[in-house]
């Protein structure tokens, strides 16, 4: 992980707990969409290996792997 994508992932795992406690089943409704843009992507067959390493950086940060 780049020092750069470190600082934002630190943001994003203090930040997303506080905002699912304002509105609960927002990580749920997150983790759902990542997943949706994934499979279209990959339907589509335009899933590069640097895509890949996107969403699996997202379903880390939304605790899903």
């Amino acid at each position: 992980m780049k020092k750069d994508d470190a600082g934002a992932n630190y943001i994003l795992t203090a930040l997303l707990p506080r905002l699912e406690k304002l509105k609960p089943g927002l990580i749920e409704e997150l983790a759902q969409g990542v997943n949706a843009d994934k499979q279209a992507i990959k339907n589509s067959g335009k899933l590069t290996s640097e895509l890949e390493e996107v969403f699996i950086s997202a379903e880390k940060i939304l605790g899903r792997t």
